[in-house]
Formats: structure tokens, C-alpha cells, sequence
């Protein structure tokens, strides 16, 4: 194992480096249960919402914890609580959390339509089924001008979010699909989108 930023030369005759991990190289190699909310996507919950340091978060549908571990870097010293309704999923995002170096998370074993839940989040994350129920439930313990981000990849659940949503008044209400094509760069040939590659992901819907 070599220390951070020492070279070293291969068996074949190459140099390299060791280098300090990221996040982002760290979450790479977490372990997967369910399917995760890629990282185009959670990026794009980042973006439209403006989640910053300090902000306080609930997401439902914890899964691997992607998502919710995204947050938690995002907004370190602020805090995020996540409900997943596996234990083996809870401890799946407790083991991610740990190896990423992620303090500021709490994992909670639990359906969040039923759970007592507290109140003043800046964000709430679902990534659940019914989340048009659990949007229905959390409206009151966002904070002034806070968020929901409903992740789906089915767009009649999508239509049943913003159907609540308008109805309990929310404004920059809108539904993204966020589409990524890797490109095959060869600066001595043909250049083209890699043939084959995963394109849809996942409906977000936003509401403020």
C-alpha cells in the first residue's frame, strides 16, 4: 500500500501515483443492494435546489444510500435523516456511510407514511412508492422556501406528486428527465456516442 503521493514504477515499466480518494472515488466503490439514484441525477437535485452546508434533509427510500450519502457530504455540518424500510438496506447505508467517511447521517429502520417525523427540513428526498402520500404528509415540516425532490422512473407516480403539490399550493413546481450520452473521443479517427450505455434513469419532479 503506498502513501498518498508516492511514485512508484510498475512490474511493466509505468509511473504512477498514489493519490488521496474523493468522495466521489469512494462512492464508487461502495457496496449496491437496491438500484441507486446515479450521480447525474442526484447532481441535478443539487443544482435545481441549491443544497448547501448546513442544510437539514429527510430522505425516504434509503435503498443503498447513494442518495442520502450525497446529501450528507453536500451539506456537512448540516444533517440528514433517512428512512428505508429493509434492515438489510439499514445496514447496507450504515456500512457506505462508514466507508466514506460520512458522520452527520442518521439511518432509520422504518416506512416513512407512518413514522412520527420532525419538522423544519430544508430538502425532503423520496424515492419511494406513493410518495404522492408522503409528500401529502411532509408538506408541513418543510421550512419556508425548503424543497421536495419525488425521484421515480415511472411518470404516471410523477403525475400523481404534482397533483398533490399544486394542490397544497407549492411554486417552481416541475418534472426533469435528465439524459447523459458518453462519446467515444479518438483524436486519430471516428468520433461517436459510446454504442451502448444506460440513457434513462429516473423522472425528477421538483417542488418549492
Amino acid at each position: 500500500r503506498l502513501a498518498v503521493g508516492k511514485k512508484a514504477v510498475s512490474s511493466t515499466g509505468e509511473r504512477f501515483v498514489a493519490v488521496q480518494p474523493t468522495f466521489v472515488d469512494l462512492m464508487r466503490k461502495a457496496a449496491r443492494g437496491p438500484q441507486v439514484v446515479p450521480f447525474k441525477d442526484t447532481a441535478q437535485i443539487i443544482a435545481v435546489t441549491g443544497a448547501a452546508a448546513g442544510w437539514t434533509c429527510l430522505d425516504a427510500g434509503g435503498g443503498s444510500g447513494f442518495l442520502a450519502l450525497f446529501l450528507a457530504h453536500i451539506v456537512k455540518p448540516g444533517l440528514v435523516t433517512t428512512y428505508e424500510q429493509n434492515k438489510q438496506h439499514c445496514a447496507l447505508i450504515t456500512k457506505n456511510a462508514s466507508r466514506c467517511g460520512i458522520d452527520n447521517i442518521t439511518v432509520k429502520y422504518g416506512n416513512v407514511l407512518t413514522a412520527r417525523t420532525k419538522k423544519g427540513f430544508d430538502l425532503v428526498t423520496l424515492d419511494m412508492m406513493y410518495a404522492d402520500k408522503a409528500v401529502k404528509k411532509l408538506h408541513g415540516a418543510v421550512t419556508p422556501g425548503g424543497w421536495f425532490a419525488v425521484y421515480s422512473p415511472h411518470i404516471e407516480q410523477q403525475m400523481s406528486v404534482v397533483d398533490v403539490m399544486e394542490k397544497f399550493h407549492m411554486q417552481q413546481i416541475k418534472t426533469v428527465e435528465t439524459l447523459q450520452r458518453e462519446w467515444k473521443v479518438d483524436t486519430r479517427g471516428y468520433t461517436h456516442p459510446k454504442p451502448t450505455q444506460v440513457v434513462h434513469t429516473g423522472f425528477i419532479t421538483f417542488g418549492r
